[in-house]
């Protein structure tokens, strides 16, 4: 009676590696998420600042890897090593910005000119708060 139960144990265990191979395979090949695809979070880059350096685990709870449309003025554009523009945005306080890392090379943005950029929250620094892929709405 026990030597039956083997082969159903094993087409059993067969069929569970199958469905995770597969689940595997599509996440694997699966598209990363892009912003414009996402609903932003509307915020000013004062009050996200403000949320960060107030209490940053609950910042983080709120903010972190999520879409936000972070509005303030531009106050610094540089390019990272790859030749992307990073455009810092400031609010109110000009000790507190956010760095936003842009997604394209081709941004054009004067500084001292209000903007919303929307991107992807990767947390803060010390002096910034971080977002990545971003675009300017």
């Amino acid at each position: 009676m026990k030597r039956k139960k083997w082969p159903l144990i094993l087409v059993f265990v067969g069929a569970l590696v199958a469905i995770g191979a597969g689940v595997g395979v599509v996440m694997w090949n699966k598209a990363p998420e892009k912003v414009e695809d996402s609903k932003g979070i509307p915020v000013t880059a004062t009050q996200l600042c403000t949320d960060f350096s107030t209490d940053e685990a609950k910042a983080n709870q709120k903010y972190l890897n999520k879409a936000l449309e972070v509005t303030g003025t531009v106050s610094e554009i540089t390019k990272n090593q790859d030749g992307i523009p990073v455009v810092i945005v400031q609010g109110d306080d000009p000790t507190l910005n956010v760095q936003c890392t842009m997604r394209e090379k081709d941004v054009v943005l004067e500084t001292g000119k209000t903007v919303t950029v929307k991107g992807f929250c990767s947390g803060n620094t010390m002096f910034d708060v971080l977002l990545t892929d971003c675009i300017v709405k």
